[in-house]
């Protein structure tokens, strides 16, 4: 499976009524029974980038990024990442960055809780944030965003979203 990044599940678990409101039917407008990528990134960009609330008008900036990122993370909202909250991150999203032998030293104080300042700290120097800002211009836009969700949405590589995809979907970026 291709590398699928922390990015997806924090903008759509930030805007939890992702899978609730939408259906395959209100993405696939051509009714076709296949999300194209202009269907998706119509919607997206109509719907969810503005979820972000970026403060910049070009994007998401990288502080930005990994603020929200972290929130989109922090399930019970204490301002901490417990083990469990930082493990379903890095079982679904960062061991494409992170190594094994790397996990640990997250927790740089080892008080088994992981502040912002920690999460920062290390995955800054990772490339979440350049993976999708395509154009280097230090923002993220609605269509870079908007393409690298559905890259990584569309599991099969084929240029669409089919009702099977779709459904993945649910189970797999919502579980966090």
């Amino acid at each position: 499976m291709k590398k699928l990044t922390f990015l997806i599940a924090t903008l759509l678990a930030t805007s939890q009524l992702f899978a609730q409101d939408m259906t395959f039917d209100d993405w696939d407008t051509d009714d076709d029974g296949l999300i194209e990528r202009f269907e998706f990134t119509q919607k997206f960009v109509d719907n969810y980038f503005k979820m972000w609330d970026p403060s910049e008008t070009e994007g998401i900036l990288e502080e930005d990024f990994f603020k929200s990122s972290y929130a989109g993370l922090d399930t019970d909202g204490d301002q901490m990442l417990s083990d469990e909250e930082w493990l379903i991150g890095y079982n679904y999203f960062y061991e494409d960055y992170i190594t094994t032998a790397e996990v640990n030293f997250v927790d740089v104080n080892n008080d088994g809780r992981i502040t912002y300042e920690e999460y920062h700290d290390v995955l800054y120097d990772l490339d979440y944030f350049t993976d999708v800002d395509v154009d280097e211009d230090n923002y993220i836009s609605e269509y870079e965003l908007a393409d690298y969700v559905f890259d990584n949405w569309d599991f099969n590589d084929n240029g669409t979203i089919g009702v099977y995809e779709y459904s993945r979907f649910d189970w797999y970026y919502l579980d966090v």
